[in-house]
């Protein structure tokens, strides 16, 4: 390929030329394209930041001009679809950012929500219904049938917990392995089998062995789902995809108790709780089957049917200019001799990484509130005097209005681009309510505390937003994979604290519970001004540095500084 410049002073334009003739000019915003026998595009830009690099190995041999969009013989139609694929990416990257309307962007984005949002919440849900149908089973005496008791039952949720927690990093070097398309399919096929052979215990030994093999399971699907979603789409578009995802949570836990409600009462051969363990197996056990033919990868040239060559194209360079260290995040890795020290040393960076680090500690703190008043609604409700049925139907309204108040922020959060700020304006909507619940008489109204608590449950959810920030600040797509698990380690951390804050001696009012709770949540209103600040220094003594090199100076500190992820004086923290 061979490349002239032409100068001028509004604008430098170079002409590339390829080996059929055809000759293209782009702006400066596009650097260069270099190719060898197997035609290698490069193409660095030069944008704000000037840290947007974009580096793409494909096969481009032989492009000529009468191969554009669309131009796709019927005879060769693979291979045609590939050829042309090549050439719309390459006229991508020479155009630059403005190759693609915002009009085509919007129906990208939209597809995806419907090729790979939809099926992601599909896919949480399964694991909801997998992850509560213990619950609904004890209801109908799983564990006088199965001949467990009561302290066997607390082993089986301790070892879930365990293999839960010690799953959550390597399940992320095997998602990083094989390809999140093919190795969350195996995760929900495997703890949906599981789940459906808990017909079968008869006794504590089986029991053990199921709950460690769906805890191993569950434990590496979060943070493999949120790896997966960061590839496709771009940082101010994930706050309000993930809400959708926990929002998801919060609807299947209200179709799973009617789910259960049904089956529990089919009666027949088996007990109410072994159908419910089969047909909420099959459901999910289904879902999981179908999910090796209906997640879209990144890692295949035709990602999905669904989209054009030209939407593929954009597909994948929007989220390059976007971010440019998720260009290769869904290529899969291989194991050699040094995986295992690799891993361990990927652990220990990412967890002393100080710009994601505080992220980890207020997802340890910042659910504990509400948390612990999930846990422990139903039976305060009872303890208040409500009948089952009664309880049961006042657990719908803070699902409703955490479902709303949770996309909501998410989606302001990505339409101005800020974080923090609705981190804070959600711990602020807390901190009232514990106070109110402390400081009433104990006397007070019953429907008063129910307020009160639901407010509490009903708060904006904000684990989307960080989950969010965590991706735009990792620029790493190693340190985001790992971050992702430690992450859900520390929120898991939190939610076995808040299943101890509450204690019976406390009940059925829990001032001393309440008092802690406010002080833990004070503390995670502490640290997301700490972030806040700590990010906006970082930033400007980062900008200061930047503005002393000149532009020969940034070139070469950019080649240098690829390993330092977001330690690098040119990527911005978002704040």
């Amino acid at each position: 390929m061979g490349v002239q410049q032409e100068s001028s002073e509004d604008a430098t334009l170079r002409r590339y030329t390829d080996g059929s003739g055809r000759s293209v000019e782009a702006s400066d915003e596009k650097a260069s394209f270099i190719a060898d026998d197997k035609t290698l595009v490069e193409s660095v830009s030069s944008s704000d930041d000037d840290s947007t690099k974009l580096l793409l190995n494909d096969e481009t041999k032989g492009l000529s001009a009468a191969h554009d969009y669309g131009a796709i013989s019927d005879e060769s139609q693979v291979g045609a679809e590939e050829h042309d694929y090549s050439a719309a990416i390459e006229k991508l990257l020479a155009e630059g950012k403005h190759a693609w309307s915002a009009e085509e962007e919007d129906v990208i984005r939209k597809k995806l929500d419907v090729r790979v949002m939809l099926w992601t919440c599909i896919m949480f849900s399964a694991l909801q219904l997998v992850r509560n149908n213990i619950q609904n089973a004890i209801s109908a005496d799983f564990l006088l049938d199965a001949n467990i008791s009561q302290n066997e039952y607390n082993l089986g949720q301790s070892l879930f917990l365990l293999f839960f927690l010690l799953c959550e990093i390597p399940s992320q070097a095997l998602v990083r392995r094989f390809g999140a398309d093919i190795w969350l399919p195996i995760l929900v096929t495997t703890f949906s089998v599981m789940s459906m052979l808990q017909i079968l215990i008869k006794g504590p030994s089986f029991f053990l062995f199921t709950r460690s093999i769906i805890g191993a399971c569950e434990g590496g699907f979060v943070p493999g789902l949120s790896f997966y979603l960061s590839s496709f789409y771009k940082a101010n578009e994930l706050s309000m995809r993930f809400s959708w995802v926990w929002a998801t949570q919060s609807l299947t836990n209200v179709i799973g108790a009617l789910l259960a409600s049904g089956f529990i009462q089919i009666g027949g051969s088996l007990r109410g709780w072994q159908w419910l363990f089969l047909l909420e197996g099959v459901i999910t056990t289904t879902i999981g089957m179908m999910s090796f033919f209906m997640m879209p990868s990144l890692r295949r040239k035709i990602v999905s049917r669904g989209f054009t060559t030209r939407e593929t194209a954009i597909l994948r360079v929007r989220i390059s200019h976007d971010d440019p260290s998720k260009r290769n995040q869904q290529e899969t890795t291989k194991f050699t001799k040094d995986s295992l020290f690799d891993g361990l040393k990927a652990v220990k960076t990412t967890m002393l990484n100080p710009y994601v680090f505080p992220i980890f500690l207020l997802g340890f703190v910042a659910f504990v509130p509400s948390q612990t008043a999930n846990y422990y609604l139903t039976t305060i409700l009872r303890q208040l005097g409500f009948s089952q049925i009664v309880t049961n139907l006042l657990t719908i309204p803070y699902a409703v209005i955490n479902i709303t108040m949770t996309v909501g922020f998410a989606k302001l959060s990505d339409r101005y681009r800020v974080r923090w700020i609705f981190a804070l304006l959600s711990a602020l909507w807390v901190l009232p309510c514990l106070i109110v619940l402390e400081t009433i008489p104990d006397m007070a109204s019953r429907y008063l505390r129910f307020v009160f608590i639901t407010l509490i449950m009903g708060y904006p959810y904000y684990h989307p937003i960080l989950i969010s920030w965590i991706s735009a600040n990792s620029n790493d797509p190693n340190v985001r994979s790992m971050a992702f698990a430690i992450y859900n380690i520390f929120v898991q951390a939190g939610n076995i604290l808040a299943a101890n804050v509450y204690r019976e001696s406390d009940a059925p009012v829990y001032h001393r519970g309440n008092g802690v709770l406010i002080g833990i949540n004070v503390i995670s209103m502490i640290i997301i001004v700490f972030i806040r600040q700590f990010f906006t220094r970082e930033n400007k003594r980062r900008a200061k540095e930047w503005a002393q090199l000149d532009e020969v100076e940034r070139e070469e500190y950019i080649q240098a500084s690829k390993a330092l992820g977001n330690r690098q004086l040119n990527f911005e923290l978002k704040i």
